[in-house]
């Protein structure tokens, strides 16, 4: 909460020169899983004014309390993460986003409202919430575009175009190893892309078509 920065800079503020109107925030907006966004554009007025006002260097980061916090970053892990970007999709403040260059998972921190639709969306479990205040570089970090997660694309067998991420291919092969329906050719097809898929399935001599049925 703006408040929990408030009590850090209070000694080093020149309280008469500084006028904030600070609004309540209402206890069911922090228990409830929808952003309240008129209040969180609120507090991010109030961090910037403060932090505006500061003659004296605040902390990098200010840890918030793990329940109900409005500011945040996340934790991805590297080892658990495919980029299947299910998160971006669930995010409603837009603070994730992809990068349509490359395999990237992206985050803004001052978008984020900690409201946790990204950890339950993922389907790895792989995303940790980590309530806190990031006031590095005078606050202009928090609103900087970083990555959380990258990693390099899959090559098509046949064409080599890029598809997917490495993991992600990765990991469906090997889900499937197991399946009657993925042996042989139709296994080689996991590792190609949509097109390719199409062109060695028409193309393939053994393979059974409707009109042999």
């Amino acid at each position: 909460h703006p408040l929990v920065l408030f009590a850090h800079l209070w000694p080093h503020m020149d309280l008469p020169g500084l006028r904030v109107n600070v609004l309540p925030v209402h206890p069911r907006h922090l228990d409830s899983p929808q952003p309240r966004k008129p209040a969180q554009q609120h507090q991010r007025h109030v961090v910037d004014h403060l932090l505006a006002q500061a003659p004296a260097a605040v902390p990098e980061a200010v840890a918030l309390p793990a329940s109900g916090s409005p500011f945040g970053t996340l934790k991805v892990n590297a080892d658990r993460c495919t980029l299947c970007l299910s998160c971006v999709g669930a995010c409603p403040e837009k603070a994730l986003a992809d990068n349509p260059e490359k395999p990237q998972l992206r985050f803004i921190e001052k978008n984020c409202v900690q409201c946790g639709l990204c950890a339950s969306t993922c389907p790895e479990d792989a995303i940790t919430l980590e309530p806190r205040l990031w006031l590095a570089d005078a606050g202009k970090a928090r609103k900087s575009l970083r990555v959380l997660a990258e990693m390099p694309p899959y090559a098509c067998i046949r064409c080599s175009k890029p598809f997917g991420t490495l993991r992600a291919i990765e990991n469906m092969i090997t889900k499937l190893a197991g399946h009657s329906a993925f042996q042989g050719a139709a296994a080689d097809r996991l590792k190609m892309c949509g097109d390719c898929r199409v062109i060695d399935l028409h193309t393939n001599p053994n393979e059974v078509r409707i009109t042999d049925l």
